[in-house]
């Protein structure tokens, strides 16, 4: 299913999330759910079906604290080996490979700044890149203007340069068709060559624009396969800080590549999706997104 096919639906399926929400006690049935959103269950499958691929019944255990302790993973030694280039098999058909390097937050101020909006599967989008990559992603929770104004507060003296077509192009590789995203390799730093900005064919280059602590977060994040969830406690544990959460939670609010840093494979160790900087429902859409 095509990114604009997908970018069709996600107000229904934030509504749908909205309605379970409001019903933490009880697990409303698929034809509850149906007839909330003024359809009849035929039509919300195919609304499901269109947007990820998913029946209406995993899509509802997707969205349960249940369904979050399954997919947490047992506190591990360290994190999964995924920045080496080695998906699984049964991925390799539809992997879609990510590489990054660092910039320090004082950098690139004055650099050209490429950006647009763009229809996701959640949601409408404005992306920015460089003549390197990759360096910002937010979803719309607001107006365009909000989210022009903190694209401008963050990089002040950036000259921007609207491209909404180019932002459409990148959000179909972003988000290809049910593809997840399999981290191939870091880039050493921010001092290679230009045509370094999408080493991997047909992949995606980031710019993680920040401090060396924050890099070292947003890089463990992208360390979590799809599909599998982990604590915020455990993230703090594995990165060496089980006494100062809160630093590791201040760098994960600090990431502004929504999606492509995965701070939503984060949640509380009861199952509760917790915080998420583009809400909630967002958070639990991509969840159940990845589910499938």
């Amino acid at each position: 299913m095509s990114t604009d096919s997908a970018a069709l639906h996600y107000d229904t399926i934030a509504r749908a999330i909205a309605f379970v929400r409001a019903r933490p006690r009880h697990t409303p049935p698929s034809g509850a759910v149906a007839e909330a959103l003024g359809l009849d269950l035929g039509q919300w499958q195919q609304v499901l079906a269109e947007w990820a691929g998913i029946k209406p019944e995993r899509f509802l255990h997707c969205l349960g604290r249940a369904y979050a302790r399954e997919r947490l993973s047992p506190t591990p030694e360290r994190l999964p080996e995924r920045d080496a280039g080695d998906p699984a098999p049964s991925d390799l058909a539809r992997a879609v490979p990510l590489t990054w390097e660092p910039m320090p937050p004082a950098s690139g101020r004055t650099v050209a700044l490429g950006h647009g909006l763009a229809a996701t599967p959640f949601g409408d989008a404005l992306l920015a890149w460089t003549t390197r990559g990759v360096c910002h992603l937010a979803f719309r929770c607001r107006d365009e203007a909000a989210l022009l104004v903190e694209l401008r507060s963050l990089w002040s003296a950036a000259a921007l340069v609207r491209d909404d077509a180019h932002a459409h192009r990148l959000a179909q590789r972003i988000f290809p068709s049910r593809a997840p995203f399999t981290p191939v390799a870091a880039a050493t730093g921010a001092s290679g060559p230009a045509e370094a900005a999408n080493p991997a064919p047909g992949g995606v280059h980031l710019i993680l624009r920040g401090t060396p602590f924050q890099v070292r977060v947003w890089s463990a994040l992208m360390r979590i396969p799809p599909g599998r969830l982990m604590s915020y406690r455990q993230l703090a544990t594995l990165l060496g800080m089980p006494a100062a959460p809160r630093s590791v939670g201040s760098a994960i609010a600090a990431n502004t590549l929504g999606y492509l840093v995965p701070c939503h494979r984060l949640i509380r160790a009861d199952g509760d999706a917790g915080e998420f900087r583009w809400g909630r429902e967002r958070k639990l859409a991509m969840l159940a997104w990845e589910a499938t």
